[in-house]
């Protein structure tokens, strides 16, 4: 078995575990939840040995692995980031979602999530401000248009639309916003608007508890987009 094939069967295992944990957690067992989620993020810990790669990198350094094993790479990333999430350590979810978005980008790899994420992170958590994260938002804009116009399964991708939709809404278009959102709904499942909405109102407040200067403007754009979701 090649280390990729490896990488990505203890992945499958590792995701196995956060389902586990995560319908422990809609049941109400919080102490089967973080035991589930904590055997995930140490199972994942083998990856970064089967891959041969650091916990954390810089560009150049990503950019000198082979694609494919980037790829694994930022998919990791992304995994351990919603397990920190889960086991409430915010920063450590953060770090996790900044080293995903630098194999992210350093390959220019379709796989946004990491770079969507290290994004709303930071902004929750008040490690940055709208402002100090404009050209980021403008790069992962850019990144999802490119997309979505030249990706025909990307484009039918219901949450695809969705970071297109908060990204632009955080650099404060708000037209571009809902037409993105309004994609988001027509594809999306039931419930997935309600989820959206749910991290975005959690980003709104934070901005407002860390005093960040956008914060109003934000929260007037998410008004408009709650009210063109809750009438479709």
């Amino acid at each position: 078995m090649s280390d990729i094939s490896r990488a990505r069967e203890i992945l499958r295992t590792v995701t196995l575990y956060r389902r586990k944990g995560d319908a422990a957690a809609r049941r109400g067992q919080d102490e089967e939840a973080k035991n589930a989620w904590s055997t995930g993020l140490s199972r994942s810990d083998e990856v970064f040995d089967v891959l041969s790669i650091p916990r954390a990198v810089e560009i150049d350094q990503a950019q000198s692995v082979d694609r494919d094993v980037a790829a694994e790479a930022a998919e990791l990333l992304g995994v351990r980031g919603g397990l920190l999430h889960r086991l409430g350590r915010a920063r450590d979810a953060l770090e996790s979602y900044r080293n995903g978005a630098v194999w992210e980008k350093a390959h220019n790899l379709t796989q946004t999530y990491n770079r969507m994420n290290a994004i709303k992170r930071a902004l929750i958590v008040g490690d940055r401000t709208v402002a100090e994260l404009q050209d980021k938002l403008v790069e992962l804009r850019d990144a999802l248009e490119g997309r979505l116009s030249t990706d025909e399964r990307a484009a039918d991708d219901a949450w695809v639309w969705a970071d297109l939709g908060d990204v632009r809404l955080l650099l404060g278009d708000d037209q571009g916003a809902e037409s993105a959102y309004r994609d988001f709904v027509d594809k999306a499942t039931t419930g997935s608007p309600l989820s959206t909405l749910a991290v975005l109102r959690e980003i709104v407040g934070a901005l407002d508890a860390h005093g960040d200067a956008d914060a109003a403007r934000t929260a007037a754009s998410l008004e408009k987009v709650e009210t063109m979701i809750g009438a479709r």
